[in-house]
């Protein structure tokens, strides 16, 4: 057997070499180039809500099974996606940055978050899709950590107009594991 690194270094250097909610100003009057990140005609329209997690086991789980998401490197930079994006758990893992659109009173302007898909937001069938079924298809809608709401929007937004695009991941090797971040 090959020795290999404890798992606590391995998510110890993960987590030095990510940010796990990141807050980064985007620009919209310079042109990218050819070879930088998605244009702005990428971003699709969505809306977005937040929890706040009352107990620390509030991290642990989620449909994608990833546990504990603190210990397994995610922090807060996670969310909840709705039937409509969830793709029957193919999205587990992805990417996806999101911006705060529309309502100025609330938006945290020239801000945006880079996620990564953890859970699954179930339809409320109770509720019409638009009179409180936020995961309601055909909605596409993302549930964030207060933490993570917070860096786009104020938490008095509730539920929020908001852009999204899928985000590159970057991976990076380490001895005895592959890990993968949603890196900035």
């Amino acid at each position: 057997m090959s020795p290999s690194l404890p798992l606590h270094f391995l998510f110890t250097v993960a987590a030095l070499l990510t940010s796990p909610v990141s807050s980064h100003f985007s620009s919209t009057t310079s042109s990218p180039s050819p070879d930088s990140s998605p244009s702005l005609s990428d971003w699709r329209s969505a809306r977005a809500t937040y929890y706040a997690a009352s107990d620390p086991r509030d991290a642990v789980g989620g449909a994608c099974g990833y546990g504990d998401l603190v210990k397994a490197g995610y922090g807060m930079a996670t969310v909840g996606l709705s039937e409509s994006l969830f793709e029957r758990g193919q999205i587990c893992g992805a990417c996806f940055q999101l911006r705060c659109v529309e309502d100025l009173r609330w938006c945290i302007p020239g801000t945006s978050i880079i996620v990564t898909v953890t859970n699954f937001c179930a339809p409320n069938y109770g509720f019409t899709a638009e009179g409180g079924g936020h995961c309601n298809p055909p909605n596409k809608h993302f549930v964030l950590p207060i933490e993570a709401f917070e860096k786009i929007a104020i938490w008095k937004a509730g539920n929020m107009p908001v852009q999204y695009r899928r985000y590159i991941l970057h991976s990076f090797f380490l001895p005895a594991a592959f890990i993968f971040f949603c890196l900035v």
